[in-house]
């Protein structure tokens, strides 16, 4: 009987390691997988977390250290959980940012877009990119310097002000890009889409 309380401790040891282990290595999974979520395998952490909260030392070969181990782990888990949970908040919200662009980069332009441009600038909006080489050949047109705004700082006011418009948007209103002269810079706004009365 001694021997097999002294195996059966043995094991609950080395599965508790083999949990720390698995806690240590799920933040690199979870890294990797919102890193490519079309080649890397999910993750599993909330079932991880769970085994690990559900885990009990076996009554009839607890120990203080085995207690202890224990513990240490579900503490463990619990702040791994939080920073885990914070990854994944970050990598939805930045999924959500691109993907706000990617519809605002092919929302249809109407006849007030690029006001001023040729009718090709007209047609459709392809990309951010597109968006900002417009707004450069405008400024360069007009003899100004389209230094004064940065890349980063255009892609970043196009983003926040799409994602402003899209909630403010109504059935009949679709988004459209234009070139305000005043502020010397591509803009997107509203604008009622070709209505057709019903019958």
């Amino acid at each position: 009987m001694a021997v097999s309380v002294a195996q059966r401790r043995k094991e609950i040891e080395n599965e508790l390691m083999a949990m720390r282990r698995e806690a240590e290595e799920m933040d690199a999974k979870i890294r990797a997988y919102l890193g490519d979520r079309d080649r890397k395998p999910h993750p599993r952490h909330q079932e991880f977390i769970e085994r690990v909260q559900r885990y009990r030392v076996d009554p009839a070969a607890s120990t203080k250290y085995l207690e202890t181990m224990l513990d240490n782990l579900q503490w463990k888990v619990y702040y791994y959980s939080r920073a885990w949970q914070q990854l994944w908040d970050n990598a939805d919200n930045a999924r959500r940012q691109r993907e706000i662009l990617e519809k605002s980069s092919s929302a249809p332009s109407g006849p007030a877009a690029a006001q001023g441009g040729s009718s090709g600038e007209n047609s459709r909006i392809y990309s951010v990119d597109r968006l900002w080489e417009l707004q450069k050949q405008k400024l360069s047109a007009l003899g100004e310097n389209s230094a004064a705004e940065t890349k980063e700082g255009f892609v970043q006011r196009i983003k926040e002000r799409y994602g402003k418009l899209a909630s403010e948007k109504k059935q009949d209103e679709e988004i459209v890009m234009k070139f305000d002269k005043k502020t010397r810079r591509c803009t997107l706004s509203l604008k009622k889409r070709n209505h057709v009365p019903e019958q």
